[in-house]
């Protein structure tokens, strides 16, 4: 990422917010939208997306209100997965979507 973009905002919802906290949930899933390609890809001179941008961390934000909680949370990485045998609450076999490997909190707003 240059030095002008700033860290990744997700919002999530609070109670998958509060398990990553916890450590119980070390994923998470993102559609395969312009939006996330655009936050973590770069376009090369064809306009297609290839590169990643160095993205090392990510914060995660309850809603859209301005005392929301949030917290900065470390990304080890991020792929495109097909499920087929484990599939997550709200996918479906076949789905595609970015997964998101979370790592530590690195801070918090509460």
């Amino acid at each position: 990422m240059s030095k002008t973009q700033k860290t990744p905002v997700l919002i999530i919802k609070e109670i998958f917010f509060n398990q990553i906290l916890s450590g119980e949930k070390i994923e998470e899933y993102r559609s395969l939208s312009d939006h996330y390609f655009k936050m973590f890809f770069d376009k090369n001179k064809d306009g297609e997306y290839e590169f990643r941008q160095p993205v090392d961390k990510i914060v995660l934000a309850v809603g859209y209100h301005k005392t929301r909680k949030t917290a900065v949370v470390e990304l080890k990485d991020i792929y495109i997965v097909e499920f087929q045998h484990v599939i997550p609450e709200g996918f479906e076999k076949g789905d595609e979507c970015f997964v998101l490997e979370l790592g530590k909190v690195l801070e918090r707003n509460f």
